[in-house]
């Protein structure tokens, strides 16, 4: 059997799946940013997918479940100064966008112009939810 024919026996979609759905979320937050003038967002996605991991085998969307935001942005952007995290877990990339739009501090992190770089990262957990991590990061002067 070939990953994306055992993934789908499991229950969960091929990791090629996956990888799309988080290209499709960060062109529809580019699109968000985009109509209201503001640059689109590079990618930081390792970072990203690498805590919807983390949350998925946990069943726990929150942000308290590794070390600071921070710490894991810094690890692969070390100039960077300025950090910002949205987690969500949902059964769509619609829903999950939706309800980040609607929340203020969520929102904020999408639309904020001083952020330069996007992570996202997608897993489906056992319970069958996909869990979303949004990492922004700024890119400052090196110290």
């Amino acid at each position: 059997m070939v990953d994306g024919a055992l993934s789908t026996v499991l229950g969960q979609p091929p990791v090629e799946d996956l990888a799309a759905l988080e290209l499709e979320m960060a062109e529809l937050i580019n699109v968000e940013r985009e109509a209201r003038g503001i640059r689109a967002l590079r990618e930081l996605t390792a970072v990203a997918r690498a805590y919807s991991r983390r949350m998925a085998t946990a069943g726990n969307a929150n942000h308290e479940l590794d070390r600071p935001v921070e710490e894991r942005i810094r690890d692969v952007l070390p100039n960077s100064c300025l950090f910002g995290e949205n987690v969500s877990k949902h059964t769509n990339i619609d829903d999950s966008i939706g309800d980040m739009m609607a929340s203020v501090g969520h929102r904020e992190n999408l639309l904020d112009k001083r952020f330069e770089a996007l992570g996202v990262g997608i897993a489906r957990g056992k319970d069958g939810f996909l869990y979303f991590t949004l990492e922004f990061a700024r890119l400052c002067e090196a110290r």
